[in-house]
Order: C-alpha cells, then sequence, then structure tokens
C-alpha cells in the first residue's frame, strides 16, 4: 500500500532529485539576494509536499548549522482567527529547539510580540456579561491602553524581524520558511497568509519556499476582490500579477507523461494485477502521484477480494481496472453508472464510433425503453474528462453487459 506522507531519497519514484539541487544552490549561494521568495507551482497531489521536504533534507544534511528551518502549515491553523501569530510561533519554536541556547535573546523578544498580539487577540473577544458596571470602565481602559501598544508593535513588527533576521545572520544563520498545504485552506485565508509572507517576511537574510496551486490561488484572489468588481476572465492575470509581486522564482513541476506513470507504476511494486494490465494503466490513469497512488491501492485490495471469492475468478481483469480508474478519477459518472450500468455500454460503443451520440434512433435499437435517459447521460459525460477516450477506446463493456452489476458491486458500487 502507497502512503501520501512525502516521500524521501529512498523512495523518489517520480525523480524529484533533479529539481533538489538547483533550488539548494539557489539558497546556499552567497551571491543570491534576500529577500527571496521561491514558488512550487503544481496541481493537487502532484508532489509539492516531497519537493519541500527534500530541500529541507538536502539543507539539513550538507548545510545543517548555516540555516534556520521553520516549517509552517497553514492549513492546521485554518481555524486561527489571524495566522500572523502561528506564522511567528512556528519561528520561536524553532529557535527555541536549540540545545546551545543561542537565540535566548530572539526567543525572548519574540515571545513578548506574540504575547502583545495575542493578549489583544483575546480582548477582543471578551465578553462583559459577567462584569460589573463598576470594572466596565476600567476594562475599557486597559483595553484601549493594550490597543495602543499592539497597534505601536504591528506597525513595528517588521522593522522588529529585521532586526532579529540580522542578529541571526551576524551568528552565521539565515533563516528558510517552508509553507505548505496553503491551497487547502479557505480562499480568504490563502490571500491572508501571502499577504502576512509579503509584509513581515519579506526581510534581508531570509528565504521563503511555498507550494502553492496557481488555480487555488486565482480562486483565493477572486473571492478577495471580489466586491471591485474584475471580470472573471481577468481572475488568471491577476493572480499571475499578484504572485509576480512577491514570488522572485516560480518553479512549475513538470507533468508526467505515460513514460514516467508507467515508471511510478513498475518501481512501486504494484501486485499482479495493476502489473499485468501496466500499458493500460500508463494510457488511462491520471498523471499525479497522488491519483495513481489511490488506483493502485484501490487494485491491490480489489485483487485480495477477486482471489478470496469464489465465483469472482471468471471476471475480466482488464474491465476491472478500468473500473478502479474510473471509480478513483470520476466518482460522479461512477456513480450514476452504477444506477445506470448501461451507461458504461453507451459510453464505449460513442468513443469506438458504434454508436452516433446525437442520433435518437440508435439508443432507441439499442437501450429501448431506457433511450432517452442513456443518451442525456452519455452526452452530459462524453467529453467531460481526457482519459475517457483512453479508457473506452479499448474497453469490452458491451460483451460483459449481463455482468456489469457484479463487477461494479465488487468495486464499491
Amino acid at each position: 500500500m502507497l502512503s501520501d506522507a512525502p516521500a524521501n531519497w529512498r523512495g523518489d519514484l517520480l525523480q524529484f532529485r533533479r529539481y533538489v539541487d538547483p533550488l539548494v544552490s539557489v539558497i546556499t549561494n552567497p551571491q543570491t539576494e534576500t529577500p527571496f521568495t521561491i514558488g512550487v507551482y503544481g496541481a493537487w497531489g502532484s508532489g509539492k509536499s516531497t519537493l519541500l521536504d527534500m530541500v529541507n533534507e538536502r539543507l539539513l544534511d550538507r548545510h545543517g548549522d548555516a540555516f534556520v528551518r521553520v516549517h509552517f502549515n497553514p492549513w492546521v491553523h485554518r481555524r486561527e482567527p489571524e495566522m500572523l501569530l502561528p506564522l511567528l510561533n512556528a519561528l520561536h519554536d524553532e529557535l527555541d529547539k536549540d540545545p546551545a541556547r543561542r537565540f535566548a535573546g530572539t526567543v525572548k523578544r519574540l515571545g513578548l510580540i506574540m504575547l502583545n498580539l495575542a493578549a489583544d487577540e483575546m480582548l477582543k473577544k471578551l465578553s462583559l456579561t459577567s462584569v460589573s458596571v463598576e470594572k466596565i470602565g476600567n476594562l475599557a481602559r486597559q483595553y484601549a491602553e493594550m490597543r495602543g501598544r499592539v497597534d505601536s508593535q504591528t506597525g513595528r513588527l517588521r522593522g522588529l524581524l529585521q532586526e532579529e533576521a540580522d542578529r541571526l545572520a551576524a551568528q552565521g544563520k539565515k533563516i528558510v520558511f517552508f509553507i505548505d498545504d496553503l491551497d487547502r485552506c479557505e480562499p480568504d485565508q490563502i490571500i491572508d497568509v501571502l499577504e502576512s509572507i509579503k509584509l513581515f517576511l519579506d526581510l534581508k537574510h531570509v528565504f521563503v519556499l511555498i507550494a502553492l496551486a496557481k488555480d487555488v490561488v486565482n480562486r483565493g484572489i477572486s473571492v478577495k476582490y471580489q466586491p471591485f468588481g474584475f471580470p472573471e476572465t481577468d481572475h488568471a492575470a491577476i493572480g499571475d500579477d499578484y504572485l509576480d509581486k512577491m514570488i522572485q522564482l516560480p518553479l512549475h513541476l513538470y507533468p508526467l507523461g505515460p513514460a514516467e506513470v508507467g515508471r511510478f507504476i513498475h518501481a512501486s511494486g504494484p501486485g499482479a494485477l495493476a502489473a499485468r494490465h501496466a500499458a493500460t494503466l500508463e494510457k488511462i490513469v491520471t498523471p499525479n502521484p497522488r491519483k495513481i497512488k489511490r488506483v493502485l491501492n484501490l487494485l491491490r485490495v480489489t485483487e485480495a477480494v477477486i482471489e478470496g471469492t469464489p465465483g469472482l475468478a471468471a471476471l475480466h481483469t482488464d474491465l476491472i481496472v478500468r473500473l478502479v480508474v474510473l471509480r478513483v478519477q470520476s466518482p460522479d459518472l461512477f456513480a450514476d453508472v452504477v444506477r445506470h450500468p448501461d451507461l458504461l455500454v453507451a459510453l464505449e460503443l460513442v468513443h469506438q464510433d458504434r454508436l452516433v451520440l446525437d442520433v435518437a434512433q440508435g439508443f432507441q435499437t439499442r437501450f429501448r425503453g431506457r433511450a432517452d435517459q442513456i443518451q442525456q447521460l452519455t452526452r452530459a459525460y462524453h467529453g467531460k474528462r481526457d482519459f475517457y477516450p483512453h479508457l473506452f477506446a479499448g474497453s469490452a463493456f458491451e460483451a460483459s453487459a449481463g455482468n456489469l452489476p457484479a463487477y461494479l458491486t465488487m468495486i464499491g458500487g
């Protein structure tokens, strides 16, 4: 079984190491000017977390005493009203781990900054329902005084953080922030984190590596700036301009091709069923590591179910492989296929040019009383996903039409 945990050097099935040394050389080169932000772009499941972890591992192994490596996962703190506090806390905790206590002064000063910001958040939520009238005036004055201190502290925060970064640099340390899972947050939180990075971490002696799914950031920008009335067609361009202002090195992960998918499948020890149909999987599995893992995991379990269930050995494994891929990559179509197994046959016939999509007579002849519904569903799904033509081009669902409910039930229908 394959986990979603980021791979290490030994489990680097997709050769992410080809990115690692160039990125490490950028970070460690004394001529690289800071502040410097690297954006690692890729779709969900494309391996961004793996790449960030491998860069961290290489920095630790070869340059461990030259960098303070700070890991921040905004999604873990998604319920926080303000992302700046947990971001600063991640830096505070990393410095506080130093066994030689070399950064005790910085830790103390960061702690005071965080204490003031946290007190502000607490006071803003203070309920006066249980407070006597006599105390309300004192509380109001205390809050006003605290607000003044916090506003002053926040206004000076960038300067204070730069002072601490300068102190660390004087001790031979630069800071590297690794920010992951940002694209799992709510759209407004995504923009809040990006703006906090730009406002407070755009500092000399500081590097930021941030993993991003560009389309998710675009949606965040569309939500954040919706009141300004920008046309929806401009959101991608606005997203590009927005990120260009904060990211000096945009790195787009190469999309996987069939050859890379095939190598991934074979190198992962896929089991007999997947290995036997590897050529088919190369064509129909979405070139995304997370999707590939889910398909291979489900095939492993399905293979074990077949081996342990009398009567299933007669099922055609080619159809099982195609249905498992459909189950993982297109759950909406799979759900409709469970309700209407004839939909599989119709899509196969249309993709194999044995049935014309917009000619009702062909559907009437083949599906009779179910013709209108099957034709409508076929029209809805035809061309919806890129892998459908490959999945149905060589399939034989029509020949097993009577047994399709058994196939679907076994795979979770």
